[in-house]
């Protein structure tokens, strides 16, 4: 496996945070993952309009994308691929329309 196909440290370690025997309820065990998937797609957003460039802009960008990715499969443990995978798509959404909105209102 390369370098770039591993899951990001933040996301192993995020897999202790969400172990079912630390936490109370599992609906707080949804509600973090949905909370780090937001954080992320945050974090990847970002890196668009970083300072970063070229290679490290992308791996970047492909580090967070991971680790959504993993984020999601977790989720799906709990709610089921199908409720995980739309989750994950609505938080996208939620992000990077965002952005759009906040580019045309500065123009």
């Amino acid at each position: 496996m390369s370098k770039d196909d591993e899951v990001p440290r933040q996301c192993a370690q995020e897999q202790a945070r969400t172990d079912p025997r630390f936490a109370d309820e599992q609906r707080s065990q949804v509600a973090q993952l949905r909370a780090q998937i937001d954080a992320e797609l945050e974090a990847m957003q970002q890196g668009l309009g970083g300072l970063a460039s070229g290679t490290a802009r992308h791996r970047i960008i492909s580090a967070k994308l991971r680790c959504v990715d993993h984020l999601t499969v977790h989720l799906a443990g709990h709610i089921g691929a199908e409720a995980a995978t739309t989750t994950s798509c609505q938080a996208y959404m939620r992000v990077f329309n965002a952005e759009e909105q906040e580019a045309s209102r500065d123009e």
